[in-house]
């Protein structure tokens, strides 16, 4: 009589392996972004309603070719989007745009709940002049952005950087093209 071996040793081959490496690698993909932290999403939905706010500046100029712009408040850590009455010298701004989403005034506050022991928003506008009032940017209907006083120093870039802990998101505006970026 022969030996038959009473247990057989039954493995996985490669291709099994390779399948539930590949399943897991997928389900991990889509699990890891809701388990990023609320504070990282607070961060980036207020870099993102910064730069809207800057957008909407910009594309407002250019479709009615009246002068709109935005103001970041230091002290409120907010932005604001106005209108320039540019008929009488000096020009008046008015705060009278309205965010077209919620039909409220276009003024966004920072929330106080991710301010910490630092300023939570630092902006740093570059003229290629002296800008009198440095948080106030307008645009031409071209869309190219300018110091509101005196109006004819343009922008050469703004960045607005949101400091929440260790984490960084930025919003640029560039003084060329107009476009503004989030990083």
């Amino acid at each position: 009589m022969r030996n038959v071996p009473i247990f057989r040793c039954a493995g996985y081959t490669l291709v099994e392996l390779v399948i539930v490496v590949t399943i897991m690698a997928i389900v991990a993909a889509i699990a890891y972004p809701n388990m990023t932290s609320g504070v990282d999403r607070q961060q980036d939905l207020a870099a993102e309603q910064f730069a809207a706010a800057m957008r909407f500046a910009r594309s407002e100029s250019m479709r009615t070719g009246q002068p709109h712009g935005f103001r970041f408040l230091t002290n409120d850590y907010r932005i604001r989007v106005f209108t320039v009455d540019s008929a009488g010298s000096p020009w008046t701004w008015t705060w009278d745009v309205y965010n077209p989403l919620d039909k409220q005034l276009y003024d966004y506050t920072f929330p106080a709940d991710l301010a910490g022991a630092t300023p939570p928003v630092v902006h740093s506008p570059v003229y290629r002049g002296t800008c009198d009032e440095p948080g106030a940017i307008y645009f031409d209907a071209n869309g190219t952005p300018r110091c509101l006083e005196p109006e004819n120093i343009l922008l050469d870039s703004y960045r607005l950087d949101i400091v929440v802990g260790a984490a960084v998101a930025s919003v640029n505006l560039d003084g060329i093209t107009g476009r503004v970026t989030v990083q």
